[in-house]
């Protein structure tokens, strides 16, 4: 058959990006959306992880347990297997789960990015790389279902940028989602567990969350139902699921309140200092004036031009830099408004000193 290796060529490589494909959206839907490097990182890691369990259980074990029978006479061997495939096989057994620690230390999925750090997770990848692996599996199992269940439910699901600032918690967490989805009149809000199917997986990589990658991934997201939408809240992100119309409006709400509520809306390190800085200068707006913000603002917005920034970010910063500007403004107008309207009172002025009120304010 001539043709026989060209067709499983076309077959592989069908297999290998519908394998990709329900790989992408099961990492999105359990785990959020990890940016940059360490979302790559992280996409590789559960496919290595994955296939890891595939050949510890399809193939190692089973080679193991017949070499062990023949060896004490149980069963009598009937199969050979060339000493360079046993030697490379048992490598990749053995060293598989090292390397998946030392790509999380290289990725800085941890505070430190050393040999000693690599080594003190060695031990626990093992069990690590099972969990993250079945997990990934039964990921890839139940995305399909999951997309045709929202599917039939005409259901979107959209999903915005959040990095909780140092110090915070849940609570944090949860008064942000409720203060940003309060200001578009979505105040109905119900904190419930994820349950379901969509919770297996979760539960399945919960020991690999706490040990391996738990600085990019949270073993448990925090749910919250708000008037028929789904929030979930991730290590680095939140996912809206419902109504096409409601999901997306609710998106933007969060996108322009989060950053006034403990949240950084941006990922990279160097566009969180810059999103610091717009927010410093707005809380110093009161004290060095109009012009003195202006200022500040057109300097961070220069070093957000010439930044090494996700062009995204860059978006997310120039939105802040408005509302910023915006915000102060308002800030301003009250505080004016309420000097005159006091000598209004205390000289008991007419309507001629509200009209340059009025202009004033104006």
């Amino acid at each position: 058959m001539p043709f026989l290796p060209f067709v499983l060529l076309l077959a592989w490589q069908a297999i290998s990006k519908s394998a990709s494909f329900a790989l992408g959206w099961a990492t999105a839907i359990y785990f959020g959306q990890v940016p940059g490097k360490q979302g790559r990182i992280l996409s590789v890691i559960c496919l290595v992880a994955a296939a890891w369990v595939v050949v510890l259980v399809g193939f190692a074990i089973p080679l193991l347990a017949g070499a062990l029978l023949d060896a004490t006479g149980v069963v009598s061997r009937n199969f050979t297997v060339d000493p360079p495939v046993a030697l490379g096989l048992g490598v990749g057994v053995v060293a598989t789960p090292p390397a998946i620690a030392g790509a999380t230390v290289w990725a800085e999925f941890h505070d430190e990015r050393s040999l000693r750090r690599w080594l003190s997770l060695v031990a626990g990848s093992y069990p690590a790389s099972a969990s993250l692996g079945i997990g990934v599996i039964q990921m890839v199992l139940f995305t399909p279902v999951l997309l045709v269940q929202r599917l039939i439910r005409k259901q979107a699901l959209v999903q915005t940028a959040l990095s909780m600032r140092e110090g915070t918690d849940d609570d944090d967490l949860l008064e942000a989602l409720r203060a940003s989805l309060r200001t578009i009149g979505l105040d109905r809000m119900k904190v419930r567990e994820v349950e379901g199917i969509v919770s297996w997986p979760m539960r399945t990589v919960g020991f690999a969350a706490r040990h391996l990658i738990g600085a990019v991934v949270r073993g448990d997201p925090v749910r919250v139902d708000v008037d028929g939408l789904q929030v979930y809240g991730y290590a680095t992100n939140v996912a809206i699921m419902g109504p096409p119309d409601d999901a997306h409006r609710a998106r933007a709400a969060l996108q322009r309140q989060l950053p006034f509520n403990k949240a950084h809306v941006t990922w990279s390190d160097a566009a969180q200092d810059l999103e610091d800085e717009l927010l410093d200068a707005m809380r110093s707006a009161r004290e060095g004036g109009r012009d003195d913000l202006e200022r500040r603002l057109e300097a961070v917005r220069e070093r957000m031009d010439r930044a090494d920034i996700d062009p995204i970010e860059w978006g997310a910063l120039d939105r802040i830099r408005m509302q910023v500007l915006l915000r102060s403004g308002d800030q301003r107008v009250k505080v004016r408004m309420a000097k005159p309207s006091t000598r209004i009172s205390a000289t008991n002025t007419t309507s001629t000193r509200a009209f340059q009120l009025e202009r004033r304010s104006g």
